[in-house]
């Protein structure tokens, strides 16, 4: 009976520390037991591209003009224009523009010119940096003032012709309302004094104001 009570509490005294260990790696294992943090939600979505009903732009305006004898100049002058945004690919563009140029005894010069037609978007109003053309058709008008010289009095030519011009260019999106015109070049043809179609080009930079948000 002794040598039992004695095999017992050997037995006993092992055991003793053997749970004291496994209650500790229960405890260390504890907090790898519970369940991950949630996810936190997703951002929401960017808010759609601000389109505006009208626009309003200015700015400076470079012709290569070829006059009806044929020459050749380069005018500076600027130009202005009211867009009205039918869709978001398609708007209506009004545009003026203007030229001069002091020749001298040539003349001082003056080229003007009112137009309007499409102008298309193919990428919509989507982009940082927005690419358009457009096809507009008005009037041409031609003014050169020449001085008096050499006993000859002082003398204007004028007229005006039907006038056109095809190109494009690019928009770069400033902020919600501001826009600045990096470029805009155009094939701008002229036909005054009925001496046939003249070569002309026009490149433009400018700034654009929107306002009146399309539906």
């Amino acid at each position: 009976m002794k040598q039992l009570c004695a095999l017992c509490g050997f037995v006993l005294l092992f055991m003793i520390p053997a749970f004291g260990q496994a209650e500790q790696g229960q405890a260390a294992q504890a907090p790898n037991s519970q369940a991950p943090p949630p996810e936190a939600p997703a951002p929401p979505p960017p808010p759609p591209p601000y389109v505006a009903r009208y626009e309003i732009s200015a700015g400076y305006s470079f012709r290569s003009f070829t006059q009806p004898s044929g020459v050749r100049i380069g005018t500076n002058g600027g130009y202005g224009s009211v867009q009205y945004n039918i869709l978001s690919r398609l708007s209506a563009i009004v545009e003026v523009t203007a030229g001069f140029k002091d020749q001298g005894l040539n003349g001082d010069l003056s080229l003007y010119s009112v137009m309007a037609g499409p102008q298309i978007y193919p990428f919509k109003h989507r982009r940082k940096v927005t690419p358009f053309a457009h096809v507009l058709f008005g009037e041409g008008f031609y003014r050169n003032s020449y001085p008096a010289y050499g006993g000859f009095p002082h003398a204007v030519s004028t007229d005006s012709a039907m006038a056109w011009e095809a190109g494009g260019g690019f928009d770069w999106v400033h902020s919600r309302r501001w826009e600045v015109r990096l470029l805009e070049l155009d094939y701008a043809p002229t036909k005054f004094f009925g001496n046939g179609t003249k070569s002309g080009y026009r490149g433009s930079i400018g700034i654009i104001y929107r306002f009146g948000e399309k539906k």
